[in-house]
């Protein structure tokens, strides 16, 4: 409607209520290292407040903290606690206190029997099972507030009588933690009548570091409202995007050499990059009113080489047994690199500003992508036989952008007699498949077991592919020594052991991996 313009500013009073973080949270053991936190005073809460606080609380679990792995949100009963606070981890055997819903008297159940035995324990438990302490948050009389991100203590409920609520949000990323706590945070107070905000002091982990929480200062960004105009395809001038930009909530102020400088509110979460804000400008413009227009020049369209290509190597698949999986072109190292026992190329291209610690780089090779697939159903009947059409991305100076796109073909079958012959086979159907002679050779490289993987050189075109690993003729071009990298074709093996087990799968596995496009011969290099 346009009747409020500008970044809304909320007040925030000084805090008087302090939490203390042992470093214990940030050890590979049990970590979860960031938290966050707030007050919020002066709200009457009713049934309705209550199922708004606790609706947009699993929205965000869902939306932000990617179902409480990466960030997850506890809120109590301020009342019932006896100030400072510590955010620390305990033994998840001795330790003990009563969850939400626990009624009746008894001894409290321990950590562990919480994950075991409670329903939201059990719903949540993969995101704490394997670590050897257990995140507590607690007051200095050492009552619970929550075991952070499985389930609240009983003795903090948020009732109709609540007056003043205790916000924390934990996670793996501060930036995540922050900007989920700075969401529920505006959200309440813009929604509950009478409610104000107050900081809270956090303390630690390190030595003399304090910091104070929430931040809801805007963040600052620029546009160039005429690039904006040339996306949009739509006259719009510098003064009116900024008055577009204010209507989204923004404040916005035109810079002398035609930038516009933006401050974005601090619960606008999605604002990563100048074209979230020309959305913006977009929405606030109306897309009703962007007329489509008819391209000024016409082609004629038929399928891409590269497409036809990787249908072909799709039905081969399917032929063989597999079926197809579709795995994320952003991952991180530890998946990419560590797991398979390798450190990191220097090839992949790295994100600057990640929204999650699990995407910070692109995929240089989709083997590991299987490997994870296989992880996630190691409860599911044997043999699991998988394959992958996608993209790979590596850098490249000599290209336009800096990286250049490859388009792979992968595969992987898991089960009890898993072994070289079987993963041999499909090779030798693939080459059969794109008419290719090929010789093999002694392949080193992660994640397959010494001694136990190979590498396809690939020879002439246009004859059956060479069986039995025998050499084939001299090649016509240079698709078969891989260019100046001397990357194989097609290479593939048994997984090393020690790879199977840091996924935590039992049972082999053998992997394939295959460049596409030099096996259909639509690039030699």
């Amino acid at each position: 409607l346009g009747l409020e313009r500008g970044a809304p500013r909320y007040a925030l009073a000084e805090p008087l209520l302090e939490v203390r973080v042992d470093p214990s949270v940030g050890d590979p053991r049990s970590y979860r290292p960031e938290i966050a936190c707030a007050v919020m005073e002066g709200m009457t809460l009713d049934e309705e407040a209550l199922k708004i606080v606790m609706k947009l609380q699993e929205n965000l679990h869902w939306a932000i903290g990617r179902n409480r792995k990466q960030a997850s949100i506890g809120v109590y009963d301020l009342d019932a606690v006896e100030p400072d606070l510590i955010y620390t981890t305990e033994d998840p055997d001795a330790f003990r206190f009563a969850p939400l819903g626990a009624a009746g008297a008894g001894e409290a159940p321990t950590l562990r029997g919480i994950l075991e035995n409670h329903p939201k324990g059990a719903a949540f438990a993969h995101l704490l099972r394997d670590q050897a302490r257990y995140p507590i948050l607690k007051d200095v009389g050492g009552h619970v507030l929550s075991m952070p991100p499985i389930i609240n203590s009983e003795a903090t409920r948020v009732t109709a009588r609540t007056r003043r609520l205790f916000i924390d949000v934990t996670g793996l990323t501060r930036r995540t933690v922050s900007r989920t706590l700075n969401i529920i945070v505006t959200s309440l107070l813009e929604n509950l009548p009478g409610a104000a905000a107050r900081a809270v002091e956090i303390v630690g982990p390190g030595p003399g570091e304090r910091r104070r929480t929430p931040d809801l200062a805007p963040q600052e960004a620029e546009v160039d409202p005429q690039r904006a105009a040339r996306v949009l395809g739509v006259e719009i001038g510098p003064q009116q995007a900024v008055e577009l930009l204010e209507r989204m909530r923004h404040d916005a102020r035109l810079e002398p050499g035609g930038r516009i400088r933006v401050l974005v509110p601090a619960y606008r979460h999605d604002i990563l990059h100048p074209m979230d804000l020309v959305e913006d400008i977009a929405i606030a413009y109306g897309y009703h009113r962007i007329v489509p227009s008819l391209v000024p020049t016409f082609t004629v369209g038929g399928e891409r080489p590269i497409e036809a290509l990787s249908e072909r190597a799709r039905s081969l698949l399917c032929g063989l047994g597999f079926q197809e999986v579709m795995t994320l072109p952003l991952t991180h190292e530890h998946l990419h690199d560590l797991l398979l026992g390798r450190q990191p190329s220097g090839r992949a291209v790295r994100i600057d500003n990640p929204v999650s610690s699990e995407q910070t780089m692109v995929r240089t090779e989709l083997l590991p992508g299987l490997l994870d697939t296989l992880r996630r159903n190691v409860t599911h009947p044997l043999p699991q036989m998988i394959f992958e059409v996608g993209e790979v991305t590596l850098l490249d100076g000599s290209a336009e952008t800096g990286a250049r796109d490859l388009r792979r073909l992968a595969c992987g079958l898991a089960g009890a007699r898993a072994g070289f012959e079987d993963i041999k086979a499909v090779a030798e159907a693939i080459l059969r498949e794109f008419a290719l002679e090929a010789s093999y050779e002694p392949c080193a490289r992660a994640p397959f077991l010494e001694g136990r993987a190979a590498a396809a050189r690939i020879g002439d075109r246009g004859a059956p592919a060479g069986g039995g690993g025998e050499a084939a003729s001299p090649p016509a071009k240079p698709a078969g020594d891989g260019g100046a990298s001397g990357e194989p074709a097609l290479y593939f093996g048994e997984v090393d052991p020690a790879v199977l087990e840091r996924f935590g799968i039992q049972n082999p596995v053998v992997l394939l991996e295959a460049d596409l496009e030099r096996l259909g011969g639509l690039r030699w290099r």
